[in-house]
């Protein structure tokens, strides 16, 4: 999505769904249990009722993520009406309050309407503050409505609307509504255009494309595998001395993973490291798995361990997954038995068709007790149709 929620320069705080004029008794002991009864309610409207009850729980107002959880789960299922009733009380709450005069408490309405496929609510909620004046609008709302049309498909608006609301508002676009824009001539496959929009915003000069637009061109690029296109990208980036950043530095070490060139990417991860610039699951991942696909599976088991010395991120089923069907594929079933042990361990499931490859490989290596250690080990961890599933495996081993 592209929530402009994620960029700091257009943070709007908590408090602002918040409410100090709220006088009745919450329905709830605590907000843990009012969190627990919307996450454990499956009736749709009892959901409802709940959320309205517990919008008097000062607490449960600040708290963004029960909102989003909440709006989400009525829209699952079906219930558009009731994500509009809840959605119509917040208004109705603040009524007479300092909370309706901000602007960002009506960006969040549009939003919360945006993430449930309600564009025209969310475009409605937008006139309603427009009509209405309950406070001067920025850019935050040009980009809340950029945002409406993006996330909802609606891309030949967001050009149309970049072009037409500016005057009306009165607002100047800064850097977050034309990255909005790239973001949605990206999706439209007008990587070209997107371009052209780069060098036409340093031309007019009032706005200056930043890391995270260079970023959009960066990743469409990557997405349609056109390595040279992204590589003269990368080279204007440093030409104009523009700070990389994380997702910068992820892009560039998934371009050389796919190149199969670990050893430069293992470079660029450590390099992301010393310039204060922590990688995810995703940076080390990538490296792992371009290391697992040439078949060096010692640089990929060390880049493993520092990864989890380094504490960056908690270790995932995934990275070990991708060793262990390497491994087998490869036959280095040894190193492979090391890794479905440790998988094993950290009480997650191995894959079956890399267990069976595994267990086979053994076996042929006459290291049939280790096979079997596997396979009874396998049989704990499992149970219902995945213990049913493996046990018509397990009868085709040669145990």
């Amino acid at each position: 999505m592209a929530s402009i929620f994620k960029n700091p320069k257009l943070f709007i705080p908590k408090s602002l769904f918040s409410s100090t004029f709220c006088t009745q008794k919450p329905p709830f002991s605590s907000f843990k249990a009012a969190k627990s009864a919307i996450v454990s309610e499956s009736n749709p409207e009892k959901l409802a009722e709940i959320f309205k009850q517990c919008s008097q729980f000062p607490k449960f107002l600040r708290h963004r993520p029960i909102y989003d959880y909440s709006i989400r789960k009525l829209a699952r299922a079906g219930r558009l009406d009731l994500v509009d009733q809840v959605l119509q009380t917040q208004k109705t709450q603040q009524v007479d309050t300092p909370v309706l005069k901000s602007e960002g408490f009506w960006i969040r309405l549009m939003m919360l309407y945006s993430n449930a496929g309600m564009a025209d609510k969310a475009l409605e909620t937008f006139e309603e503050l427009c009509q209405k004046k309950y406070c001067n609008v920025t850019e935050k709302s040009l980009c809340a409505v950029l945002s409406v049309y993006l996330d909802n498909g609606s891309l030949d608006k967001v050009n149309e609307c970049f072009e037409e609301m500016p005057k009306r508002l009165g607002v100047n676009p800064g850097i977050v509504s034309h990255n909005l824009v790239l973001k949605s001539l990206v999706k439209q496959k007008r990587i070209e255009s997107a371009r052209n929009w780069i060098e036409k915003m340093e031309k007019d000069g009032k706005v200056v494309p930043n890391i995270d637009s260079y970023n959009i061109i960066l990743g469409a690029y990557l997405k349609i595998y056109n390595m040279k296109a992204f590589d003269e990208v990368m080279k204007e980036v440093v030409k104009k001395g523009i700070e990389c950043n994380f997702i910068t530095y992820n892009h560039r070490i998934t371009r050389l993973c796919w190149s199969k060139k670990g050893t430069g990417a293992r470079k660029l991860l450590e390099e992301m490291v010393e310039k204060g610039l922590k990688p995810n699951s995703v940076s080390y991942n990538s490296v792992i798995d371009c290391f697992c696909r040439v078949g060096d599976f010692e640089s990929a088991k060390k880049l493993l361990e520092k990864m989890l010395a380094d504490g960056y991120v908690l270790p995932c089923s995934f990275t070990y997954y991708t060793m262990i069907r390497s491994m087998v594929k490869e036959g280095e079933f040894e190193q492979a038995l090391e890794i479905c042990k440790e998988i094993i361990k950290r009480r997650w499931i191995p894959p079956f068709e890399a267990v069976e490859g595994l267990v086979k490989g053994l076996a042929e290596m006459s290291k049939v007790e280790e096979a079997k250690d596997v396979v009874e080990k396998m049989k704990k961890r499992l149970k219902g149709e995945a213990l049913d599933s493996w046990g018509k495996i397990e009868a085709t081993l040669p145990l």
